[in-house]
């Protein structure tokens, strides 16, 4: 038998720039099943931490729900149909850009649409809710600048006009607190004590209408109450700050303010929370509606106060479509925190069992809206691969950390078919690999061991020394996943805990690289030596360097167009995609495509934010030449991008092998390529083996050099699916 390294020595081929479209859409067709409960909406991408509003996305009348998550900086809309949401990520696109931090909607000029307040770095900045009948959503800046962008919102201090400034964590009550009809804003004092501001709206009182902001501060120490630290509030009349934490006040963290009438005299209570608390607190108001008194402070609800560990914000929306305004409460922070916090249940929902006079709060449940899609809680790292051999894809999904344990793999299996998907979660700890009591779980199908079969490659960081390592489990089956030694086997390579690994042959000699996104934003190439051992080719691939634009970028590499030549597809920590094509030819990286989601809406293809830092897993889900993207991402769900007009694959795989014949001495090489994955073993004529197993890649032109061949007639012996292919070649 001849050593499989005589016949196969891989060698980079030319190839021809397509110009072609990476076009795709969001699908959502594809069943998921939890638990026995189909889910409603299963690709929505998971939720951490949201802000709620509604409003009337599409002019049917009809309240939809826009969130926003702070550790995803995104928008996010769904749809009221038949009074079930329905994710509608085309309408995220219609909104500002410049949202940041916060957003509440409301109506600013009483014309019956909600109109969008933010955050600023200098205070709070509008926009205008301009939408015609009939037409797509538009906005217009409030009080614009020369440059067309809203100017901070003014109040006539006790001297001059000043921004009204907030911190940047903190989210400000903006509602009518005086009850003559226009908006009032109430925000904690910015450089004081921790006192709250009220910015009276004289509008209607100097114009006897409600339709802007003529804003004055009417007081820095509103309810006349101040807080001390958490739960902790000194009232009027009261004991000092002083006096009851025996100290200097805590006002240096985020604070949020609701105000809701929950007693019907007109003087409205306050729902406020703050960065250290784990509770909400409400605080009563014994006075009038232009002359707050807060006389006491309560955890909500009573008897079994909410416990988010961290920041706990209340919202006041009708979210279950009989037109009472519900409470829905989320943390509102903008990065994992705790180990503990629980990202798969982090929108808790309180039901008003009352009146929108008198509203009584009754708890419903932890998950609203996260129950209804795939979450598993935040850092979700997709996978695909046939893990039974039944023919179809099954999906995998790792994440950062199961709430109070440790990461873990969710395994969903395809119980629909080859064309038409349709996934059921088996096991939320696949492999039961959250006995390494790590966090930070990120995983990949790949050939580790050169055998011609795809093993379970993951990286994991300890909790302990937050050391970071990649791993993987050998499978021992060509066209299924069967691990018969459950050894962990580690890869000699390092790296931490925010650096993101695809495993990869990139230079096609037969041995698999490691692409790196390192901290700074640069694609690192790891060359495999064949002992190993990785050595640093460059900390810049295709001139893909530090940057502030690409941080701790994540990496794919697939045939996305089925035109024989590999694609780099890069995505950064804003959740952005980027794709190179053909990029084994480049020594530089060309201008990617960037716009390459179809907006129906705006009928044009864009960028979109996937949610926050985006992990890519490229598939054959539909049975299609071209691929499909499986995205998962810092909100803990996920999101498959379908390619537009993708062809169907044939029943039996298209394989060809070429030049051939190929003269031995013309030093080029022959080229293998399939139109799916396959495996594939060299033999001789007379059936003696002269390679092991070897894995190509679907559609990719697989250069194989055949120098050390003597002239004659060999096999190529193709598996797919269990079947077996066989191609003979001449080599002259």
């Amino acid at each position: 038998m001849f050593a499989k390294n005589i016949i196969l020595g891989f060698l980079l081929v030319g190839f021809q720039v397509t110009n072609a479209q990476f076009s795709y859409t969001f699908d959502q067709t594809i069943p998921v099943e939890i638990n026995g409960k189909k889910l409603a909406m299963p690709w929505a991408g998971g939720i951490n931490a949201s802000q709620i509003n509604t409003m009337d996305l599409n002019g049917d009348g009809k309240q939809d729900l826009v969130l926003f998550d702070r550790t995803a900086n995104k928008l996010i809309t769904f749809l009221n149909q038949d009074n079930q949401y329905k994710y509608a990520p085309d309408y995220e696109s219609l909104f500002p850009t410049t949202i940041n931090q916060w957003v509440l909607l409301r109506d600013l000029n009483c014309d019956g649409k909600k109109d969008i307040f933010t955050s600023d770095p200098f205070g709070i900045i509008a926009y205008i809710n301009t939408t015609k009948a009939g037409a797509k959503l538009s906005w217009r800046p409030y009080n614009p600048d020369a440059q067309n962008y809203p100017k901070p919102i003014l109040s006539k201090g006790f001297t001059i006009p000043v921004n009204v400034k907030i911190n940047s964590d903190d989210i400000p009550a903006i509602d009518d607190l005086d009850g003559d009809g226009d908006l009032d804003i109430l925000n904690f004092y910015f450089i004081g004590p921790g006192t709250v501001e009220w910015h009276q709206n004289l509008s209607f009182e100097n114009v006897g209408k409600c339709d802007s902001l003529v804003l004055q501060r009417q007081s820095q120490k509103w309810g006349g109450f101040t807080e001390c630290a958490c739960g902790i509030v000194s009232f009027q009349g009261g004991k000092t700050c002083d006096q009851l934490i025996n100290g200097r006040t805590e006002h240096n963290v985020g604070k949020s303010l609701l105000a809701i009438d929950l007693n019907n005299d007109g003087a409205k209570e306050l729902f406020f929370a703050e960065q250290t608390c784990s509770n909400l607190f409400v605080l009563n108001n014994g006075g009038t509606p232009t002359d707050a008194l807060m006389t006491q402070l309560t955890a909500f609800p009573a008897g079994t106060p909410i416990n988010l560990l961290t920041y706990p914000v209340a919202y006041l929306e009708d979210v279950d479509f009989d037109g009472v305004k519900d409470l829905i409460v989320s943390p509102n922070i903008s990065f994992r925190e705790y180990f503990a916090t629980n990202f798969q249940q982090s929108v808790m929902q309180f039901k008003n069992t009352g009146t929108p006079q008198l509203p009584q709060f009754t708890f419903v449940k932890s998950n609203f809206l996260q129950a209804d899609m795939i979450d598993v809680g935040d850092g979700a790292v997709p996978a695909v691969f046939d893990y039974d051999g039944d023919g179809d894809q099954d999906l995998f999904v790792s994440n950062y950390i199961k709430a109070g344990t440790s990461a873990q793999v969710a395994q969903f299996e395809n119980v629909g078919t080859v064309q038409a998907p349709s996934f059921k979660l088996v096991t939320e700890d696949f492999f039961s690999l959250s006995i390494l009591n790590a966090i930070n779980l990120k995983i990949q199908f790949v050939d580790m061991n050169k055998d011609g079969t795809m093993d379970f490659a993951f990286s994991y960081t300890l909790k302990n020394n937050r050391n970071t390592q990649i791993a993987y489990l050998a499978n021992s089956s060509s066209d299924k996943l069967t691990i018969k030694d459950a050894n962990v086997k580690s890869v000699d390579f390092t790296l931490t805990e925010s650096n993101n690994w695809y495993i990869v042959d990139v230079n096609q000699d037969g041995l698999n690289d490691i692409l790196l996104g390192n901290d700074v934003g640069g694609v690192e190439f790891w060359k495999n030596g064949g002992t190993g051992l990785y050595e640093l080719v460059t900390d810049s691939y295709l001139g893909l360097g530090a940057s502030t634009e690409r941080q701790n970028v994540t990496i794919a590499v697939s045939d996305l167009l089925a035109d024989g030549q590999a694609d780099l597809l890069v995505a950064n920590q804003n959740g952005k995609l980027f794709i190179y094509e053909n990029f084994r030819k480049q020594t530089t990286a060309p201008a990617p495509s960037t716009s390459i989601l179809y907006n129906s809406l705006l009928q044009k293809y864009e960028s979109r934010n996937l949610g926050g830092h985006a992990w890519l897993s490229v598939a054959t889900l539909f049975n299609t030449s071209e691929p499909s993207i499986v995205v998962g991402n810092a909100l803990g769900g996920l999101h498959i991008l379908r390619f537009e007009d993708a062809v169907e694959l044939p029943a039996e795989p298209q394989i060809s092998i070429y030049p051939n014949p190929i003269a031995r001495l013309d030093d080029k090489p022959i080229n293998i390529r399939a139109d799916r994955s396959v495996s594939v073993q060299f033999y001789t004529t007379l059936g003696q083996k002269l390679s092991e197993n070897y894995f190509v890649p679907a559609n990719e032109d697989y250069p194989i050099n055949i120098s050390a061949l003597s002239a004659g007639v060999y096999i190529a012996q193709f598996s797919w699916r269990g079947r077996v292919y066989s191609k003979r070649f001449i080599v002259q």
